[in-house]
């Protein structure tokens, strides 16, 4: 009986003395900076009181660079709108020419973007903003596998579970792992998400290309312990199985 799958390995985000909060009483976090890397996808928007001015690259900063992408949850092919950061690690806009925008924060890509911009048309009466186009992350193992994409840029890891539209009892929920590509290199973490103080994590917010490993538990390794009658089944068979060999060579 101990050794079946218990509320408490199952449970999301359980009460924990480790919760981190604020002299506010509210929960602490930090939602990491991110690196803008190869291949990713920027969207660019410019407005102008006077779009005329803007010409073709008010039509193509809006539309992308025809980037065709497959949705993993629906199968359905369509239309990114974002500018695709090149294996150089720069994007490219008409008139405006190459940009290198590797390795920077959002932040510094848009005031980047913007001086380029300002060398070519006049700043009055114009906006640009400059994010990504959304996120794309991996799951694989004891969840619904697959390449998911949000567009929201502030995705926390519950909600990537809840947008891939499955669980399962046989998942450690208390070691998943959390691959992370970075301009510098990959780096890893594992995080207990049956406590709430996984909320002070840093990787409890989603980056894009992450990647999340969702291991077995040793239940389903020894196909027991996903509840008391499974466990009460098994050890029966067993015993039966045993006591049938037993009466077998009783007969010799």
């Amino acid at each position: 009986m101990a050794s079946c799958v218990s509320l408490q390995d199952i449970k999301l985000i359980q009460p924990d003395e480790k919760l981190k909060l604020d002299n506010k009483g509210m929960i602490e976090f930090t939602v990491p900076e991110y690196y803008i890397q190869k291949n990713d996808l920027i969207a660019i928007n410019v407005s102008s009181v006077d779009p005329t001015t803007l010409g073709i690259l008010s039509d193509f900063t809006a539309k992308g660079n025809g980037a065709l992408l497959n949705s993993a949850q629906s199968n359905i092919m369509y239309q990114n709108q974002g500018i695709l950061v090149r294996e150089d690690g720069n994007i490219e806009l008409p008139r405006i020419g190459k940009i290198h925008l590797e390795g920077l924060t959002i932040k510094e890509a848009r005031e980047k973007v913007k001086l380029e911009f300002y060398k070519i048309y006049k700043p009055e009466g114009t906006y640009i903003d400059v994010n990504l186009a959304g996120i794309e992350y991996t799951i694989v193992g004891e969840a619904n596998n697959g390449v998911f994409r949000a567009t929201r840029r502030d995705l926390t890891i519950i909600e990537a579970f809840a947008q891939s539209g499955g669980n399962n009892i046989y998942a450690d929920l208390k070691n998943v792992r959390i691959i992370r590509t970075t301009p510098d290199g990959t780096k890893q973490a594992y995080i207990d998400l049956t406590k709430e103080s996984v909320m002070n994590s840093e990787y409890y917010w989603i980056q894009n290309n992450d990647i999340i490993v969702v291991n077995p538990r040793n239940e389903k390794v020894w196909g027991v312990g996903l509840n008391p009658l499974s466990v009460v089944t098994a050890i029966v068979g067993g015993l039966s199985a045993i006591l049938g060999i037993i009466l077998v060579f009783d007969r010799f």
